[in-house]
């Protein structure tokens, strides 16, 4: 006869201790900000350079508009960068991101088909790397951790393969049982 009994005692996602991100992170999201900015700023300026009309209307609307928009975006990175975190625990990999709607993605290792670490000019120059894990069937990453240093990206690639090589070989020693 089958039974389906319930579950009681789950693990609780509020007592895992996660890890900040690298410290460059935040000037790593700074400098993306800014490579925003400083294009968007330039055809601002060319618009109302050409546009007199324009320039004459919005001229006291984009001196408090771009600078305030500029100062939130900047709080908003500060904030962001603070809040997240990964952990990596024996048998899973947590990240939690979010200021006001706050998520924590947990993704088993043994799940885990696919790794890939990312990293882009700004992040080669300060030393930092972008962590994608891919699970079975997914065409995206189903865990994508940014401002991690490169070297903690290869110490948590080597484990996860090295999880996997040990989970298939104790597969394998089952199954000749």
């Amino acid at each position: 006869m089958f039974t389906n009994q319930q579950i009681t005692d789950l693990p609780q996602h509020k007592s895992i201790v996660f890890e900040p991100l690298a410290d460059k992170a935040l000037l790593h999201a700074q400098l993306n900000w800014l490579l925003f900015f400083i294009p968007f700023c330039l055809v601002l300026a060319a618009v109302c350079y050409f546009n007199t009309d324009f320039a004459a209307m919005a001229q006291g609307y984009l001196l408090v508009a771009v600078p305030l928009l500029i100062l939130l975006c900047t709080l908003y990175s500060v904030f962001s960068i603070k809040l997240q975190g990964s952990a990596l625990r024996t048998h899973d990999i947590a990240f939690k991101k979010g200021i006001i709607w706050q998520q924590v993605t947990i993704l088993p290792l043994a799940r885990v088909q696919h790794i890939e670490i990312h990293r882009g000019p700004i992040e080669r120059k300060l030393g930092l790397a972008s962590l994608r894990l891919y699970s079975a069937g997914g065409m995206s990453a189903d865990l994508q951790i940014s401002g991690l240093t490169h070297e903690k990206c290869k110490n948590i690639r080597q484990f996860v393969q090295s999880y996997r090589h040990d989970e298939t070989a104790s597969e394998a020693a089952a199954s000749e049982c």
